[in-house]
């Protein structure tokens, strides 16, 4: 240690920062802490009065008040502490969104936490040179006589980084900072202390912005950059989720002040690309969250997290060639709702319709939006009133939402063609919606009609099969599309089975990803393979295909032995009950979808929810990347559709010539 009169220079010396990292590093020689989701920040302490300064030197100790209050509470003279202030959610992670709202005035009481890992000096004892143990133990010996909730010691784990790292993915954290446990302090970016992450969270430069469409306020996406080896701005995609409306107006305000002619972008869209792109000067740095990169260095599923302040625009690199990008992958491997009446289109609520030549199951992979030579519209439809908002708050049109359907045609038709469907039907948007499954009147070429037998009359179901049938569905204002699990040529015998996955909305996310892998665990051992959906709502479906051998009553209670043998497995975390009382801390397990007449949200349909979210099939290794049942929205699922080199379900058909046996029968109906 050195003595105090070096200690008013270490007041002033800049934060050591970590280096980007794809694997936790082994042995004893590291230590290991959680990575947190908010500003990193020094407090200096002189003469009892502390300062927060932000990594790149700025004065930030207004914006956090109580932290000041926490700090001065400690009753030290000189100090310099370092750590990271974030606001710990109702599910005990830290959240970078939450910490912006409370920069504007929304904090939730008692969730501000300034989390301490280093201590640089204290009372004139210089600790810098001192190993990164040694000063963590002196921290910790500072922090024991503190009762203010506001303060918190960092703690760690010496050893196994990466099992230590794993249980931090599987806990749905960030991500983790590994830090060689006998390293001096040294400012600035060094390989002694190395972040590794478990999403892909980065900052970007701002480059331009899109404009708003429909009732989007403010702008329709950020145009996203980072610096290259050589400081050139090079594009990474864009931004257009995340924002609330006050966001999206005051960034909107810093757009228009940042406002130039030419492109920033070394590398960015021109011609016909840029139509709708208006430029700024790249000065602006936000946080994205995200899936992955193309193989042309363009961010995919991105969301944003917030506008950092603390981080200067010519430091941010673009991830690509920082080596902390996530890899571009070839093909990464229903909740009840109040049925009600409302207005609608002039003729947009009745239903009839010839019948179009079926498509084969296996259609184009890519069927992509088109003018009809057949007549007007997109696939001969005609949309009526495409300029309707369906969703206020993605700005999404009716006309949007047609050619979503036109798009995603080929890749819909194989799980939707030619199953009765009930609809839930917006024609006014999301916020006036209403059940419909029965044919009443005229509607578009493409919709046909199933005969099903119902309470010993037969009543008319609707029904698709083509592009032309889907884009018929949102010419009528459907938001939502949910299928029987059978076929109109074989209606009393299902080839699918579902089990939903209902979790209570106070659980963490982590457990339903543990509760649909072991789903697959239990389907296995009976020797069922499954596949995974995302539902656009709280959940997740784990889909069976099976050769349409039993009834529907057979289906139905086979799949509720399932369920009750997991229930019975896992005690206190699953529950068959639809009772709210019973559902309370736990996930729901709903096989009643395998019931005759029940449906289930079909692959690729829109919900009628805020932001448009779909549902999605994903491949099972894709819940370590952090997807979430909300995860795809409209834009955000024809972004990945054209990412993707397969379908993460292409071995469906080989699956679907499984069987249910009788030996699988007798073994649920013993353990359930």
């Amino acid at each position: 240690m050195v003595d105090e009169a070096d200690c008013g220079e270490i007041l002033d010396a800049a934060p050591q920062l970590a280096s980007p990292a794809t694997r936790a590093p082994e042995g004893d020689g590291w230590i290991h802490e959680i990575k947190y989701d908010g500003y990193r920040l020094l407090c200096r302490v002189r003469a009892g009065r502390a300062r927060l300064i932000s990594r790149n030197g700025k004065d930030w100790t207004e914006r956090f008040p109580s932290v000041i209050e926490a700090v001065e509470s400690l009753s030290i003279g000189d100090a310099v502490l370092d750590g990271e202030v974030a606001v710990v959610g109702a599910d005990g992670r830290t959240r970078f969104q939450e910490l912006q709202n409370a920069l504007g005035g929304g904090l939730r009481e008692g969730a501000l936490r300034y989390f301490l890992f280093d201590l640089l000096c204290h009372e004139g004892v210089v600790y810098v040179r001192e190993p990164l143990i040694t000063r963590k133990a002196a921290l910790s010996e500072l922090l024991s006589g503190s009762e203010n909730p506001v303060l918190h010691y960092s703690d760690h784990v010496e050893g196994n980084g990466p099992a230590f790292h794993g249980q931090a993915c599987r806990f749905g954290l960030e991500g983790i900072i590994s830090k060689r446990r006998n390293s001096p302090y040294r400012p600035g970016r060094s390989k002694d202390w190395l972040k590794v992450k478990c999403l892909s969270v980065d900052e970007f430069v701002v480059g331009g912005y899109t404009e708003a469409a429909g009732s989007r306020v403010g702008f329709g996406a950020l145009l996203l950059g980072g610096h290259d080896v050589d400081g050139r701005l090079r594009f990474a995609g864009r931004v257009g989720t995340g924002f609330s409306d006050s966001q999206l107006r005051e960034l909107a305000l810093k757009l228009e002040s940042l406002a130039c002619r030419q492109s920033p972008f070394q590398d960015g869209p021109d011609g016909r690309a840029a139509r709708g792109m208006h430029w700024v000067r790249p000065v602006m740095v936000v946080q994205v969250a995200y899936a992955q990169f193309t193989d042309d260095g363009v961010i995919r599923h991105a969301t944003f997290r917030g506008e950092r302040e603390d981080r200067p625009a010519a430091e941010v690199v673009h991830p690509l060639f920082s080596g902390d990008a996530a890899p571009a992958r070839s093909a990464p491997d229903s909740d009840s709702r109040d049925t009600r009446t409302s207005s609608d289109d002039t003729g947009d609520r009745t239903m009839d319709g010839d019948r179009p030549a079926p498509v084969r199951r296996s259609g184009g992979r890519k069927a992509a939006a088109r003018r009809s030579s057949g007549g007007p519209g997109i696939e001969g439809i005609t949309i009526t009133n495409p300029d309707k908002v369906m969703y206020p708050d993605a700005g999404i049109t009716k006309g949007e939402l047609a050619e979503y359907y036109a798009r995603v045609a080929g890749w819909m038709l194989p799980w939707v063609a030619d199953r009765p469907l009930t609809l839930v039907r917006c024609p006014n948007g999301i916020a006036d919606c209403f059940y419909q499954k029965h044919i009443e009147g005229s509607v578009p070429p493409g919709i046909f009609s199933v005969p099903v037998r119902e309470d010993d009359e037969e009543a008319e179901y609707a029904a698709v099969d083509s592009p032309a049938g889907l884009v018929g569905l949102a010419q009528l204002g459907v938001l939502e599309i949910h299928t029987w699990g059978s076929h109109r040529d074989d209606l009393e015998r299902p080839d699918r089975f579902t089990l939903d996955f209902d979790p209570d909305p106070q659980l963490p996310w982590i457990r339903t990803v543990e509760a649909v892998l072991e789903t697959r665990g239990f389907l296995g051992e009976l020797g069922l393979r499954s596949f995974l959906k995302t539902t656009g709502g709280k959940g997740l479906h784990v889909v069976v295909p099976i050769q349409p051998d039993l009834g529907w009553a057979s289906i139905k209670e086979f799949s509720r032995r399932v369920a009750a043998w997991i229930e019975a497995d896992n005690p206190g975390k699953f529950t068959l009950s639809m009772s709210k009382e019973r559902r309370r801390g736990r996930i729901l397990i709903d096989y009643l979808r395998n019931g005759r007449g029940a449906t289930a949200i079909e692959a690729y349909s829109t919900r009628a929810r805020a932001g448009a979210p779909v549902a999605v099939p994903i491949r099972w290794e894709e819940l370590a990347d952090g997807v979430r049942s909300d995860t795809f929205d409209l834009r955000g699922t024809l972004d990945r559709l054209d990412s993707l080199a397969d379908d993460p379900w292409a071995d469906y058909a080989e699956v679907a010539r499984q069987r249910i046996t009788a030996a699988m029968r007798e073994t649920v109906e013993r353990m359930a």
